[in-house]
């Protein structure tokens, strides 16, 4: 089984962030929990997503593994996961508009794609 590890401050940030308004991120990361949530429920599928900054009280997600980083960045420990999966040969895929994120997981040995096309493989059933 492939492990989607997603980006989950860029999924949220994309769009319009701006942090002077820390409640309206708090809300679409909420919604966009919820959705992929959702979407991930009605598939056998392991997805870890990824926030920057301290943990905080976050929704209940069942299908969905949410981490925050100890120290370091969320970027820190994607790219910890990839090494991890990669190293006892299972498939990585990192989810994130992030260009440096992507280049450094793909030269890990993870897949990169897109937020769309996560949400259209759960959609779809081509997780």
């Amino acid at each position: 089984m492939r492990t989607y590890l997603v980006d989950g401050s860029n999924a949220v940030r994309r769009g319009g962030f701006d942090p002077r308004f820390p409640s309206v991120e708090e809300a679409r990361g909420e919604s966009w929990l919820t959705r992929i949530d959702e979407l991930a429920s009605r598939r056998k599928v392991s997805i870890e997503i990824y926030f920057d900054g301290p943990r905080r009280p976050m929704g209940a997600y069942p299908s969905l593994r949410i981490r925050f980083p100890m120290e370091g960045t969320a970027d820190d420990m994607i790219l910890g996961s990839v090494r991890l999966l990669v190293s006892v040969n299972r498939g990585a895929v990192v989810v994130t508009g992030d260009g440096g994120l992507a280049e450094e997981a793909q030269a890990e040995g993870a897949r990169v794609i897109g937020f769309t096309e996560f949400e259209d493989r759960l959609r779809n059933g081509r997780c």
